[in-house]
């Protein structure tokens, strides 16, 4: 059996998808260490692995209205001097990864530091993708990874100022020189290619996904919490609205629900995140369950419409229950994944500056009176459950094992 390193970014839809794979790994043998910040310790040693805590130089929270990075706070300097300073270094993280003796590290590619630290370390990189995959024909950031657009605004799908970015790249400069490893250039994270990809995206939604080859295993959602289910358009209307847990800091949007959905004789479930207080958003109209926190593998199977920001996580889960969705996409990475939940005719796409409470009726009962949205999704749904999961990754990971072994034994 192997021993797994597991490195990754303080964000729930890059965490989520790893966690049922690494209680899989586990259970059939191996051992599995896993660095993440500290408020993730309970739900990885809950599947089994041991944890180890770092720093990140991510903030939490965000400031209402700020744009939000990957670990929900925007990025803060004095984190990151602390870093800088010794506290949580990459040469520091390189020497504790290297005491756990790893046969394999299986990281993020937005973790900043993760790829130099296999390559210091000459040991076997496997990339984790929660989001779409990238080569010469399909790349959705393309025109994104400049750092800022023409209005100064940042477009990347980590908004780290340059500033920031330029202090960490001198530090990832430095271990790379200390080890002599080539280059590291940060603009190129996600074109960045190893022998092993795991992508938690079903083929059939993936675009341009026949362009990939074996090294991309596309084993959709990952979810520890599994069930078949079927979604039957014709029963009581359920609504099911979240935007996930980093983009969900917009009282005026679930208001705004308020607004458009009072009065509709249907089950309305609001997930609004633990970080607004319900008196921001006022009293809920008749027929509204709102919580801080819902769990969508409960909400789902009793859902017709789901109204989502586009996380990959979430677009995923609703295909995996047959739910045609809504999509208002708050940045660069939704709005790729939006647009394909619109091509694919699995429910409608909205811009967050067209919103309003007409609007968003409008759209929900155009998805829920339309028998085409909800045949696409049940169709996308037999490709969801047939790409396999955690285990058809445990799988990849044990055969790439398998092979790397018996190559360096030649």
């Amino acid at each position: 059996m192997a021993r797994y390193v597991v490195i990754n970014i303080p964000a729930y839809g890059h965490v989520n998808p790893t966690l049922a794979v690494v209680r899989e790994l586990v259970q059939r043998g191996n051992e599995v260490v896993y660095y993440l910040t500290e408020e993730f310790r309970a739900a990885v040693e809950e599947v089994g692995a041991t944890f180890r805590p770092y720093q990140s130089f991510m903030s939490r929270p965000a400031s209402p209205g700020g744009p939000p990075n990957m670990a929900g706070g925007k990025p803060d300097m004095t984190a990151l001097a602390k870093a800088r300073a010794g506290q949580e270094s990459i040469a520091q993280m390189l020497e504790r990864v290297r005491a756990d003796q790893p046969d394999y590290i299986f990281y993020d590619p937005l973790h900043l530091w993760a790829r130099t630290i296999a390559q210091a370390l000459r040991v076997p990189g496997i990339l984790s993708r929660p989001m779409f995959v990238a080569n010469e024909h399909f790349n959705p950031l393309k025109g994104h990874l400049n750092l800022a657009d023409k209005n100064g605004r940042n477009t990347l799908v980590m908004p780290i100022p340059p500033q920031v970015m330029e202090h960490i790249q001198a530090e990832i400069n430095e271990v790379r020189r200390q080890y002599d490893l080539p280059p590291f250039d940060m603009s190129s994270f996600y074109m960045y290619d190893e022998p092993l990809h795991i992508v938690y995206i079903a083929r059939a939604f993936h675009p341009a996904s026949d362009t990939f080859d074996e090294r991309f295993v596309f084993v959709g959602p990952s979810l520890l919490h599994r069930r078949d289910a079927s979604t039957d358009p014709q029963r009581e209307p359920g609504l099911y609205i979240s935007l996930g847990t980093i983009f969900n800091k917009r009282p005026e949007f679930f208001t705004l629900c308020f607004d458009a959905f009072r009065g509709l004789p249907w089950q309305v479930v609001m997930a609004r995140g633990p970080h607004i207080d319900e008196r921001a958003i006022g009293s809920a109209p008749e027929g509204f369950q709102i919580a801080a926190y819902v769990q969508q593998h409960e909400v789902l199977p009793r859902t017709s419409v789901f109204i989502t920001h586009g996380g990959m996580g979430s677009v995923m889960e609703s295909l995996y229950y047959g739910v045609p969705m809504v999509v208002i996409p708050p940045g660069v990475e939704q709005e790729a994944t939006a647009r394909r939940v619109a091509e694919l005719g699995l429910g409608i796409a909205l811009e967050q500056k067209d919103l309003t409470a007409e609007t968003l009726r409008a759209a929900v009962e155009r998805v829920h009176s339309t028998p085409a949205f909800y045949e696409r999704a049940r169709a996308m749904q037999q490709h969801v459950h047939e790409a396999g999961g955690a285990q058809k990754a445990a799988d990849a990971l044990q055969s790439f094992a398998r092979w790397h072994s018996s190559t360096t034994q030649l």
